[in-house]
C-alpha cells in the first residue's frame, strides 16, 4: 500500500478570486487577503492555577497573560483573553509545531492546549473603511476607545461566530471564524467592503 502524504489546504483557496469589487473609481477602501502560515492554540487554565500559568508564560514568553478581553505581545506571538480563563495564542513567527512544544513545556500541568490552526480561516483587512465595513454586521462598538490594538473580540456577524483583533501596528484587522465557514465569512465580507471599493488578493 503506497504511503499518504497529507498536505495542509488552505480553506479559502478554492473560493478567492483576486480583483476589485464594487466601487472601482477611487482608491480601495479595504484590502483583503487571507492569512496562511499561522499557528493558533486554545489555552485554557486549570482552576486556581491563572497566577501559577501567568508567571509560567512570562518565564517562556516575556509576556504575561490578561484578562478582560485584552492582548498581551511579544515580536514572535501574542495571547489573546477570549473568556474567562482562556486564551488565544497567534504567532506567524513560530512554526506550530514549535508553538505547541514551547506552550507545552511552558504550560506542564497548568492548563490545557488544542491546536487550532487547521480549524479556523483567517481573513486580514487592511485599508481606511475597514472598521465602517465591520460595523455593518457587528454590534460591538469600533471606536478607538474601546476597540483599540489591545483588545479582541468574539461575536457574531450574518449569523457567524467570529474573533477579530487587530495587528500590533492598528493598520490591519484579524478575523477569524471556524473553517467550515470561510467561505461565508469572504463573501459576507466582500459584501460590506463594495461599497468603499473592495481589494482581494492572493
Amino acid at each position: 500500500m503506497d504511503n499518504l502524504i497529507l498536505n495542509p489546504k488552505s480553506p479559502l483557496e478554492p473560493y478567492l478570486v483576486p480583483g476589485r469589487y464594487g466601487v472601482e473609481s477611487t482608491e480601495a477602501g479595504v484590502s483583503l487577503k487571507e492569512k496562511r502560515d499561522f499557528g493558533l492554540v486554545s489555552l485554557t487554565v486549570f482552576k486556581d492555577h491563572y497566577e501559577d500559568l501567568s508567571n509560567s508564560i512570562f518565564n517562556e514568553f516575556g509576556i504575561k497573560l490578561l484578562l478582560n478581553s485584552e492582548i498581551s505581545r511579544s515580536e514572535k506571538i501574542c495571547f489573546m483573553n477570549i473568556a474567562p480563563g482562556q486564551w488565544l495564542a497567534y504567532s506567524e513567527a513560530f512554526s506550530v509545531l514549535d508553538m505547541i512544544a514551547k506552550l507545552e513545556y511552558a504550560v506542564g500541568k497548568l492548563a490545557s492546549i488544542v491546536d487550532l490552526s487547521d480549524a479556523r480561516a483567517i481573513i486580514e483587512l487592511s485599508g481606511s473603511n475597514v472598521h465602517d465595513a465591520l460595523a455593518k454586521g457587528v454590534s460591538i462598538d469600533l471606536d478607538e476607545s474601546t476597540f483599540s490594538t489591545k483588545h479582541v473580540f468574539c461575536t457574531f456577524a450574518a449569523q457567524l461566530s467570529i474573533t477579530f483583533w487587530q495587528s500590533d501596528d492598528g493598520l490591519r484587522v484579524n478575523v477569524a471564524v471556524f473553517r467550515a465557514f470561510g467561505d461565508s465569512l469572504l463573501k459576507w465580507l466582500i459584501a460590506s467592503a463594495s461599497e468603499f471599493g473592495c481589494d482581494v488578493k492572493i
